[in-house]
């Protein structure tokens, strides 16, 4: 059928259902984690990879892959994804993600020329975007207090089904014949991103200075390189070096990186600490990382008048700025049984400063990078968020679990015990709920609860001063180039 141009928000409607399936997919396993480390007695390293390797294999190919939808059809990728993503959440679903998310954003520049209404299509994506990551360990919650942890991976069924038929009767096709794969690129990201992340988780557990740390990080970082040197060779490389020289490109990626960074952060520990620590259930745990999903609601609506009337620069860095002080909320009032208030307005301000950054981020991206390769302007941003995702559970499940570890080492408890409390905060309640003596009981789990707080502490001490310097530079950079 020829496209009518009225359809087009029918057609956003269409991406934003086909997109929420894979950022529900990504956080409703969140709330999941205390369960699967209690049942598998999974380590802090074996969660980290649990949520890690699906992310890092859906990055790794999200540009090649992009490319390949510029060349074939972006609409045609987009149903092959859905169809992937669904038939095999757990198994193929980093692989069919990689189909569904560049074609996304990819399809509404085409769709949407006028930059103004092009600016609300990615403001009301973005806004679903959250809306989904937000709902997902609400929906993860509910699962797990009704059914099993195991049902989580079988959400994206119905939703795909949905997205599917959707998507096949109102969106257009677009391509571009011209565009190329990079296999070898791929293949190299691959390669150097799994071993620095490896290199990373296991720093957490052992030391920087560990020979196997130390080799798979070498290895990483040798791989980088190569891979670097060929993308400067290659004709049709997966990342254009290039656009990293327009801060409109740039500086809105960094942001976005960012923001990920936090949000990912903030759930992958909260999620523990409100079940294990604070003892809620794991649907009374999706409840209160709800704020956060109605802060990037509200803040992504907000977005196109703030930039409007006051800029690109200060809606980006100004957001980035206001979800720091949703961070600072946790420093001043982290505690083993934080205040109600403290949990809500916490979330909700670190979604606003999202919600406020990220449209303007994305929408200068992909106005960075000509509508040509769409796809693969796309599949950069969606490489941004996920790669993000992934080094945040890798750097900050490392610095958590140095942190709760050198305070478990100076615990003189009998060797069985100490190998429990050392496995990860699931593990040590058990062991120590299981102990006879309830003195010794309550002693031991105010020194691991704790720790672990120590551990999440100080990552959000450090998330938000790193925030707050990247707000500032994000604002006077973006000004700059403004001016110039």
């Amino acid at each position: 059928m020829s496209y009518s141009h009225e359809k087009r928000w029918a057609g956003l409607g269409a991406l934003c259902v086909a997109m929420s399936i894979i950022t529900l997919d990504n956080t409703v396993l969140d709330v999941a984690l205390p369960s699967i480390s209690t049942d598998l007695k999974a380590t802090m390293s074996e969660l980290q990879w649990i949520v890690d390797i699906y992310i890092l294999f859906f990055a790794s190919i999200l540009i090649t892959i992009g490319a390949l939808g510029d060349h074939y059809g972006r609409k045609l990728f987009l149903k092959i994804g859905i169809v992937l993503f669904s038939l095999a959440s757990l198994g193929a679903g980093g692989f069919g993600a990689a189909f569904i998310m560049p074609s996304t954003l990819s399809i509404i520049t085409h769709m949407f020329t006028d930059s103004d209404e092009r600016m609300k299509a990615i403001g009301l994506w973005s806004m679903i975007f959250g809306l989904s990551q937000g709902l997902g360990p609400l929906i993860g919650g509910f699962i797990i207090e009704y059914t099993s942890w195991h049902w989580v991976f079988f959400i994206n069924l119905p939703i795909g089904l949905i997205a599917f038929v959707y998507a096949s009767w109102i969106l257009p096709e677009s391509h571009n014949k011209s565009a190329k794969a990079d296999i070898v690129g791929m293949l190299l990201s691959i390669l150097f991103l799994f071993a620095l992340t490896y290199g990373i988780i296991e720093a957490g557990v052992k030391s920087w200075g560990d020979f196997d740390v130390m080799v798979s990080l070498i290895i990483g970082l040798i791989f980088c390189a190569i891979f670097i040197l060929w993308e400067r060779r290659c004709s049709h490389a997966m990342i254009p070096f290039e656009l990293f020289e327009k801060r409109t490109f740039t500086i809105p990626s960094f942001a976005i990186a960012l923001i990920v960074f936090g949000m990912v952060g903030s759930m992958f520990f909260f999620s523990q600490l409100f079940q294990t620590v604070e003892g809620y259930s794991a649907l009374e745990a999706g409840f209160l990382l709800t704020p956060m999903t109605l802060g990037v609601m509200i803040g992504s609506q907000l977005a196109p008048y703030v930039v409007k009337h006051y800029g690109t620069n200060i809606s980006i860095g100004g957001g980035i700025m206001i979800s720091a002080l949703g961070m600072a909320v946790f420093v001043f009032t982290i505690d083993v049984h934080m205040a109600l208030w403290a949990i809500l307005s916490g979330f909700f301000v670190q979604g606003l400063g999202m919600g406020l950054s990220m449209p303007p981020s994305t929408d200068s991206i992909m106005g960075s990078i000509p509508k040509a390769k769409a796809g693969v302007g796309s599949a950069l941003n969606d490489t941004t968020i996920e790669l993000s995702a992934a080094m945040s559970i890798a750097i900050l499940g490392s610095y958590v679990n140095r942190i709760y570890l050198s305070h478990i080492k100076e615990m003189d408890v009998e060797s069985s015990l100490a190998m429990a409390l050392k496995t990860s905060i699931q593990s040590a309640h058990s062991a120590i709920t299981s102990l006879s003596d309830v003195t010794l009981q309550e002693k031991l789990l105010d020194i691991v609860d704790k720790a672990f707080i120590d551990g999440v502490y100080h990552t959000m001490i450090l998330g938000c001063v790193i925030s707050i310097i990247s707000g500032i530079l994000a604002i006077w950079l973006l000004q700059a180039n403004r001016n110039e």
